[in-house]
């Protein structure tokens, strides 16, 4: 395959390991250097540059970092009629976003912004959860999750000599945030949606920014599939907005806090490297590391690395994890949502929840050179073999590239359209409910309907209960299939994936998550568990089931209830991840056998594997 990369990130070096050809592009040039403040004109000329070069040179697809690649081109229509130029040109682009939206296109105006992310031949992969959440729940075409990696180059996989470490513990980063700072000066009720979305963010139930702005609270209204490009662009704006205030308090939470905390408490025995610590805090820092060598080996030349995430992710890890686990160092980090899909924690790295427990962490470690060094082992064969850019682009090419999306996914919300179809429903069961994220959303289009949510593993029931108490929901301690009894779930890494089937052998997402034990749980069929309760089958209006491939034996066990359930919402596979899973043929034709129609499908984290289909009772 022949890539047009654009030279703005680590995808010519990914692409000479897998034998990719490689054409270099250039991005819009900017007078501060940066390459995501270019602007329209920018963009405009380096646009009409790319096509013409793209007009003598065969590629298959474009490729950048941060949607350095998005580019215009003047149409047939006038000078202000303008057309996106990887459109023009018929190439698919593939952008990498490590940053916000709104810091990666900052030159851009919203609703310019809003117009070209409608282009259904632009794939905006997005190395934070959180983030795919929420720009999909704005309607973007085309969002999937791909983590950061470690870049390509030759590391020194040699054991570390405990003896040759010059440093204890450092950190090295830059101070990220002056939303803080003595100068600044910011509304009031501009802090109101990121302290809201803080207190939540404190309970264990997986809430995150858009779910407290929208969902939780009501700050603003969601974006709609009638709005206007300019509406559109006026909401979002809103958000983001109210977004940079949990920015910079997520930014103090996981990082400058524990940066003051140990500069203080350590002294000359925590190495700082970075700009704005003196400047911000009075904390002395030495100057960022001269060259890529220089960085490299010193994360080998330091006991403990620490890793702190900036403020920018909600959920994901930084390029950091896997540069120092890359490199063979020893790797300590606070905690974040996405880890235990990239490293086995505790045997690949170690995190650490308060200040008491990483002081513990750092005094613990440095008394265990051997224990840290077989641990610094296992983080760096994990990421040398799992976790570089040419393993991204792998991913990249057999999920995106080589084919076609397996459906036409809807530009709607589920929220949007279950408030259209059933505005007052009598009784909603959640099933697969996890920690109560679904149940959230439930709540906040049908603040009136009876909710049952059902989610057989104990740790998670007991968070959920906690969500369920708040929201007015009834919580069940069951699953739900085509049998009444006992049974086992197989845990995985991943608390969303736990599931009563086994994992397929090679299934795409093996990489991330797999299985770590059983639990024996409980089990019912939805027929069952209803006249047991005294629930009249024809109360209820909508089943959800997120039970991770189990669905179909799930629908055996409610015969009954899908005689009259006005709308079914349901996870559909379109590749086998777990062992005997139906795919999403399968459950169409059974769901038109029970006469529903299909009204839409929603777009997951990774579109060519799964995604979420709604029916509508005929």
């Amino acid at each position: 395959m022949r890539i047009g990369v654009f030279d703005h990130g680590w995808w010519k070096g990914a692409c000479e390991v897998t034998s990719h050809e490689s054409v270099t592009l250039p991005v819009a040039s900017h007078p501060s250097g940066n390459a995501y403040a270019a602007d329209l004109g920018g963009r405009l000329a380096n646009g009409v540059a790319t096509a013409e070069l793209l007009a003598n040179e065969s590629v298959d697809l474009l490729i950048d970092n941060g949607g350095t690649g998005l580019g215009f081109v003047r149409n047939a229509a006038g000078d202000d009629d303008l057309k996106l130029m990887h459109e023009s040109t018929g190439k698919p682009l593939l952008s990498h976003f490590i940053d916000p939206l709104g810091t990666a296109l900052q030159g851009l105006a919203w609703p310019a912004i809003w117009q070209c992310l409608a282009s259904t031949s632009w794939v905006k992969a997005v190395w934070d959860r959180a983030h795919v959440n929420e720009l999909q729940r704005f309607g973007v075409p085309n969002v999937i999750h791909l983590p950061m990696a470690a870049p390509q180059r030759k590391y020194d996989t040699r054991p570390i000599d405990p003896q040759a470490c010059r440093v204890e513990v450092s950190f090295v980063g830059n101070q990220n945030t002056t939303y803080f700072s003595s100068g600044g000066s910011v509304p009031t009720v501009s802090l109101l949606a990121g302290t809201f979305a803080q207190s939540v963010r404190n309970e264990p139930n997986g809430v995150h920014f858009y779910d407290a702005y929208h969902d939780l609270f009501g700050l603003g209204d969601p974006v709609t599939q009638s709005d206007s490009p300019e509406i559109v662009a006026q909401k979002t704006l809103a958000y983001y907005n109210a977004k940079l205030f949990h920015h910079a308090a997520l930014c103090m939470r996981n990082r400058d806090r524990f940066v003051i905390f140990l500069k203080r408490r350590l002294a000359d025995r925590f190495q700082l490297i970075g700009d704005r610590w003196d400047t911000t805090y009075g904390l002395p820092a030495a100057s960022p590391l001269p060259t890529t060598d220089a960085y490299f080996n010193h994360f080998r030349e330091t006991a403990i690395n620490l890793n702190f995430v900036n403020g920018n992710a909600e959920t994901g890890l930084n390029m950091r994890h896997f540069e120092i686990t890359a490199a063979g160092g020893f790797m300590l980090c606070y905690q974040q949502p996405e880890l235990a899909e990239q490293f086995e924690i505790g045997t690949e790295c170690v995190v650490f929840t308060s200040e008491t427990d990483l002081i513990e962490k750092i005094d613990y470690y440095l008394a265990h050179p051997d224990e840290r060094n077989a641990i610094a082992q296992a983080g760096q064969k994990r990421t040398l073999s799992q976790h570089l850019y040419r393993h991204r682009l792998e991913s990249l090419l057999r999920a995106v590239a080589s084919q076609p999306l397996p459906v036409e996914y809807s530009t709607s919300t589920w929220s949007d359209d279950f408030q259209r179809l059933v505005p007052e429903p009598d009784v909603v069961l959640d099933c697969g409910a996890n920690t109560g994220q679904t149940a959230t959303g439930f709540r906040k289009v049908y603040p009136n309907a009876t909710i049952y949510s059902f989610e057989p593993v104990r740790a998670l029931f007991d968070e959920l209960r906690v969500t369920c108490d708040e929201l007015g929901v009834q919580a069940v301690c069951k699953a739900v299939g085509d049998r009444d009894g006992t049974t086992h779930i197989n845990l995985t890494t991943s608390h969303e994936a736990n599931s009563l089937l086994d994992y397929q052998e090679g299934n795409p997402c093996a990489k991330w998550t797999w299985v770590i034990g059983q639990e024996e749980i409980e089990i019912c069929t939805l027929d069952r568990w209803c006249k047991d309760n005294g629930i009249d089958p024809g109360r209820v209006d909508v089943l959800k089931l997120d039970v991770q491939g189990a669905e179909l034996k799930a629908l055996y066990g409610a015969r009954k209830l899908l005689e009259s359930t006005r709308l079914v919402f349901l996870e559909v596979s379109f590749v086998r991840i777990y062992k005997d899973c139906p795919l999403f043929d399968e459950i169409d034709r059974f769901m038109v056998e029970c006469g529903y129609r299909r009204h839409a499908i929603y777009a997951s984290d990774q579109p060519h594997n799964w995604g979420d289909a709604l029916y509508v009772k005929t």
